[in-house]
């Protein structure tokens, strides 16, 4: 299992210095597309996917409601705090709460899906 959380690690970092080298080429040639705080959502989701994932994998070891109920209670979780987030944001900066609310979107489903391919290789890891 630590080896897998490892693996994990290096992908998640990779992931996200991908997304960091896309992020820079959306900016530097539509300047006006995503918001000026997008390398603090990066870093957010990056944290957040590594801290649920974790949570997870530790969860995986016992048994297999105690991982379900992780999973949902965790997820709910992330998505209220998002939603505070989003509101928050939009409050303080009316401007730019459209931009900043897509931006968290797209980082929401990319970082999602990273997620759901991970708890899959940890399905199957655990079916051996």
């Amino acid at each position: 299992m630590k080896e897998l959380l490892n693996r994990f690690i290096r992908s998640l970092t990779i992931y996200t210095a991908i997304l960091a080298s896309a992020g820079f080429t959306v900016m530097l040639f539509s300047a006006g597309l995503l918001t000026k705080f997008w390398p603090l959502l990066l870093l957010l989701f990056a944290g957040i996917t590594l801290t649920l994932v974790s949570l997870l994998f530790s969860a995986s070891e016992k048994k297999y409601s105690r991982f379900s109920n992780t999973f949902m209670i965790a997820s709910m979780v992330k998505i209220f705090i998002l939603i505070i987030i989003i509101a928050a944001y939009s409050f303080k900066f009316q401007a730019d709460a459209i931009r900043f609310s897509v931006t968290l979107l797209v980082f929401y489903i990319l970082y999602l899906a990273f997620e759901i391919i991970w708890l899959l290789k940890l399905q199957k890891s655990d079916g051996k």
